[in-house]
């Protein structure tokens, strides 16, 4: 990508970070106020009106910092899937008069998402400092795990922004897939909760190995670098599968939105 592509990326990402709350008066802040109502509703009203309890969890915030610490990459990550699903029938009008990598639309997506996503965890860094949960020098590795998450959400929504165009229904099958994918991933439950003869249907889900590792991030749970490995393996191949599908139908998108 040449240098007035590189341009056009960071404006465009730019440019669909602040639309999010542009109409709105405080703006840009909705992108810090938002998370932080979030992950206090989290922490105060699971742990402390709800009580809610799973086993191995008895400290009093311990359920509100398991479910924050996967639930917030899992909203963002699902708003990424929705919106590079449709980004070219939404952006039609610029896609049919003007030329230029296309695949563009779909980074500055990703890009903006991932800042969202970084201020989200900071945002979650400063909860945990303030109600006196342990923290340790493995926080930081939330960061490139973040980068793998978004990047495995950029593989499939290379796949799906093309065969949207061909298949419309598409839109439709998948706001009924992502439901059952959030309710399929470990996020508001633990794995142990499930019969151990149906465990194994959890380790075949790709999110799985994502969230996992958020959670024991935060925990301050051993962590080692090749726990990296499964992530990173069903990111590259998500790509891989994705830059094909996208090379075979991209040509035709113009022509069909």
């Amino acid at each position: 990508m040449g240098t007035k592509y590189a341009g056009l990326l960071r404006d465009l990402t730019i440019k669909d970070f602040k639309s999010k709350y542009a109409s709105s008066h405080l703006g840009i802040l909705w992108n810090v106020l938002m998370p932080i109502c979030y992950i206090l509703i989290y922490t105060l009203i699971f742990s402390k009106l709800m009580m809610a309890r799973l086993p191995q969890m008895t400290g009093t915030f311990d359920y509100s910092i398991y479910l924050s610490s996967g639930i917030l990459a899992w909203t963002i990550f699902n708003n990424s899937l929705t919106r590079l699903q449709n980004v070219f029938i939404e952006n039609s009008n610029i896609v049919k008069k003007v030329y230029f990598p296309k695949v563009i639309l779909l980074l500055a997506i990703i890009c903006s998402s991932l800042i969202e996503l970084f201020i989200n965890y900071v945002l979650l860094f400063i909860v945990l400092l303030v109600i006196g949960h342990p923290i340790s020098l493995s926080y930081i590795l939330v960061f490139p795990l973040l980068i793998l998450l978004q990047s495995f959400a950029l593989g499939i929504g290379l796949a799906l922004c093309v065969t949207t165009i061909y298949f419309r229904d598409l839109s439709q099958i998948f706001s009924i897939i992502l439901p059952l994918w959030f309710w399929f991933t470990p996020i508001v439950y633990v794995k142990d909760i499930i019969p151990a003869e149906y465990q194994f249907l959890i380790e075949w889900n790709p999110l799985y190995y994502f969230m996992n590792i958020f959670q024991d991030i935060v925990f301050n749970k051993t962590l080692l670098f090749s726990e990296f490995t499964v992530p990173l393996l069903i990111t590259v191949f998500t790509i891989i599968i994705g830059t094909l599908f996208y090379r075979k139908l991209a040509r035709e998108v113009s022509d069909l939105i």
